[in-house]
C-alpha cells in the first residue's frame, strides 16, 4: 500500500484502514459495489458514508472534507 497522509492500516481488524477527514475517523474496508471498490464508513454515523475506486481516491475525499471544515 502506498503512503497516504489521512490513511493507515487498522492495527485490530486485517484488511482495514482507519481514514481520517472533517474531523471525523473512517473505518476502510474493500467492498466491490456500483460505486466504488473502497467503502468508508463513519465511526461515529454510520449513516455518513463514502465510496471511491481506490485507495488515492479515498484520500482525496477524505482530503476535500478536511477542506470543507476549514472554510
Amino acid at each position: 500500500m502506498k503512503n497516504y497522509h489521512n490513511i493507515e492500516k487498522s492495527g485490530f481488524h486485517r484488511g482495514q484502514y482507519v481514514g481520517y477527514g472533517g474531523g471525523q475517523v473512517y473505518r476502510i474496508i474493500k467492498r466491490k459495489t456500483g460505486y466504488g471498490n473502497w467503502l468508508a464508513c463513519n465511526q461515529k454515523d454510520p449513516k455518513d458514508q463514502i465510496t471511491a475506486f481506490t485507495l488515492a481516491g479515498m484520500s482525496n475525499l477524505l482530503d476535500i472534507l478536511s477542506n470543507e471544515v476549514k472554510v
